[in-house]
């Protein structure tokens, strides 16, 4: 990768202060967002936000893995590169540096408290950030940017409004508290657009 300019790093240090800024706001009024949060959903449709909580991830690793053998079989070099850029991404943001994180704080899930408990590896105390969310979001902006290069430019924003129900769902299923979220969607950005752009650089 080449040198960054100043005026890049700039730009990047911008970026990432409005990513990590709403999850500072939002830590402040976590319990009661997830409490208003919590009654949102009428019982009758609870098992949508359950649905999309369990499965939902699970469509974009099929349209990864449908791309993966389609740029294989059809030997087209700068899609395979692309997939395998996004499964790097996965595996070290969305898995390792979301788990280190979450065992290094260790906050309390809703209904276990708010508090942290430094280094746990109770599931119970590894709430932040949301791995799901950051999950979802590596998934959903680069499929943004797979869309935004092909034939269908104005469906791009699909995955990225579906990467953002996952990420809620976690919220209205008690799993996290809103900040959780916020920070796990701003580790998936961040982290898609760290490969994305060394991708672009080569």
């Amino acid at each position: 990768m080449g040198k960054i300019n100043p005026a890049t790093k700039k730009n990047i240090l911008i970026f990432i202060s409005i990513l990590l800024l709403p999850v500072v706001i939002l830590f402040f009024f976590d319990t009661r967002l997830w409490l208003t949060a919590r009654d949102v959903v009428p019982p009758d449709y609870y098992f949508i936000a359950k649905l999309i909580t369990n499965w939902g991830l699970y469509l974009f690793y099929a349209i990864f893995a449908t791309l993966f053998a389609y740029s294989l079989i059809g030997k087209h070099r700068r899609l395979t590169g692309q997939c395998l850029a996004y499964l790097k991404a996965q595996l070290i943001v969305s898995f390792a540096v979301v788990r280190i994180l979450k065992i290094l704080l260790g906050r309390a899930r809703p209904g276990h408290g708010a508090d942290f408990t430094f280094f746990s590896l109770n599931s119970d105390y590894n709430a932040f950030p949301s791995g799901h969310s950051a999950d979802a979001f590596v998934s959903g902006v680069f499929l943004y940017y797979l869309i935004k290069q092909s034939k269908y430019p104005a469906w791009r924003f699909l995955p990225l409004i579906f990467a953002f129900c996952i990420a809620v769902s976690r919220v209205l299923v008690s799993a996290h508290y809103p900040s959780d979220v916020a920070g796990g969607m701003a580790i998936g950005i961040m982290g898609a657009w760290f490969f994305l752009y060394r991708l672009n650089d080569q």
